[in-house]
């Protein structure tokens, strides 16, 4: 059930706004009851896919640092180096053209995991991760095994 409109008329001595629709006071209200505040109404726009809005970027070295964090979240890797200034000699590198995104990544892997398969495992994590986090599609990801390093808990760390 709706209730009934009521329109008023603003009185001819009102100022108008440039749409020619009456003023508002500084109370909010356009009429000279101000018992109930006039709302403002904006015209309502069509709704506008998601993916007609716009483009969104995704620089590379943001996909670098998503791919070293879910690369370090892998059962068996130690360690991820990242690209920069202090990382010496090791990378985590990114390239993405449009959609498609090609990664490399060093890491060092704790002894005595087998290395296909915590690298098979790290391809696998990391290219969902990236994908889930960024809708970008990976081409391949190149893994170089820089290190093997004891296992936590049987050096004393």
């Amino acid at each position: 059930m709706t209730a009934p409109v009521e329109h008023r008329a603003a009185p001819a001595d009102a100022p108008a706004d440039v749409r020619g629709l009456p003023a508002q006071r500084a109370g909010g209200d356009s009429s000279a009851d101000t018992s109930t505040p006039a709302r403002l109404t904006r015209p309502v726009r069509p709704a506008v896919p998601a993916e007609q809005r716009g483009r969104t970027d995704i620089p590379e070295r943001v996909v670098s640092r998503i791919a070293a964090h879910a690369a370090g979240e892998v059962v068996g890797v130690r360690e991820v180096r990242e690209r920069g200034p202090l990382a010496f000699g090791g990378r985590t590198h990114a390239t993405v053209d449009g959609e498609l995104t090609v990664l490399s990544l060093d890491v060092a892997v704790e002894y005595p995991a087998p290395l296909l398969q915590v690298t098979e495992a790290v391809r696998r994590h990391v290219a969902d991760r990236v994908r889930l986090l960024t809708g970008l599609h990976i081409g391949h990801i190149d893994i170089d095994v820089t290190g093997v390093v004891p296992a936590r808990g049987k050096d004393g760390g």
